[in-house]
């Protein structure tokens, strides 16, 4: 086997853990719960793994490849068109904020302290990055005048709160009607009526729906 399939096979284990570490975090974990999880045995989950600790930086460097793509793909759009960004932008926040539960955080500060600036450095670059999205719009009449680091700090507050099923019972709040409306109170944050009026959202919606249902099973 290959260094490459080697790690590609790493990810596919380690993404089976995805959805319960977003949920419960890691620390309590032990490995023969892991391997069950991964579907294999304690003996097979120790071939490719040398130690918790290996499982959990693969777990890290997936997300901060979510991270990094979103960055990426944020630079290679730069000439698309600002409204058209700033969709793909706001889609990208939350697959974020998705991945990169309160649960999770707590456990890498608590016991991997490293590895949590490897995410912290990774979003401050991305956040640049879409402050400066922000700050074009507004350069250029397309957005008002407003304070760019409350609004990427809203979106990710917004977006923490609705992929919470305790958040949503409580407020009495279905996830994908949440969305939506958070995207149209985003549209009357930032543009204009005629604006808003001119805006094609076929492509937008068919996404987010794509994103509810995928996030609501996770959540699930």
């Amino acid at each position: 086997m290959s260094r490459y399939e080697d790690l590609e096979s790493k990810r596919k284990l380690v993404g089976k853990l995805i959805t319960h570490v977003k949920k419960e975090g890691f620390q309590q974990l032990r490995t023969d719960e892991i391997a069950k999880m991964m579907d294999i045995s304690k003996a097979t989950l120790y071939k490719y793994f040398s130690s918790k600790d290996e499982i959990i930086q693969h777990l890290v460097d997936a997300y901060v490849d979510v991270i990094v793509d979103a960055d990426m793909n944020m630079r290679a759009d730069e000439q698309e068109a600002l409204v058209a960004r700033f969709q793909r932008a706001f889609r990208q926040t939350l697959l974020i904020t998705t991945y990169g539960s309160d649960a999770f955080h707590h456990d890498l500060r608590e016991a991997y302290p490293e590895l949590l600036d490897r995410v912290k450095s990774a979003t401050h670059r991305r956040n640049e990055r879409l402050r400066r999205l922000y700050e074009e719009g507004m350069e250029t009449g397309v957005f008002p005048n407003l304070n760019a680091t409350l609004l990427i700090l809203q979106d990710e507050l917004v977006f923490r709160n609705l992929v919470s099923p305790t958040f949503l019972m409580e407020h009495n709040l279905s996830f994908r009607n949440a969305l939506f409306d958070y995207y149209e109170l985003k549209k009357h944050q930032l543009f204009s009526h005629d604006a808003r009026t001119a805006l094609d959202d076929t492509e937008m919606h068919e996404q987010l729906e794509y994103l509810a249902q995928k996030i609501s099973r996770s959540m699930a």
